[in-house]
């Protein structure tokens, strides 16, 4: 597949949505969680798959990443995604690791009452 690319442009939205199982803080919360993170950019939507909540992108940034249409989704390639901050400055930002393992089991009732009430 071809890959397309967007340069220079600035994010009019961003949004996160947890795609493994939830978990409760007391195990460990969804920080390292897989999400997906949707850009809007000029009413187009691209999106890519990472560990955790953090935001890669702010909107006084400025992002180019190149990406590939994929069962009608724009899936942004993670490898090329560069951020520049409002100054021009180069900035990672976001949880750029992976796990060989992903969520599959749901999160157990706790085993304590005091944990069950809350």
């Amino acid at each position: 597949m071809s890959r397309t690319k967007v340069e220079h442009k600035q994010i009019t939205a961003y949004g996160k949505f947890l795609v493994e199982h939830s978990r409760p803080p007391s195990k460990g919360g969804n920080t390292t969680a897989l999400h997906s993170h949707v850009l809007e950019i000029d009413g187009e939507k691209y999106s890519f798959l990472a560990l955790g909540s953090q935001q890669w992108v702010f909107k006084s940034d400025t992002v180019s990443f190149e990406y590939e249409i994929k069962d009608g989704h724009k899936n942004i390639a993670l490898e090329t995604i560069v951020t520049l901050d409002r100054h021009g400055k180069t900035i990672v930002r976001g949880n750029r690791g992976f796990k060989s393992k992903l969520r599959t089991a749901v999160a157990r009732m706790p085993g304590s009452r005091r944990e069950q009430r809350d």
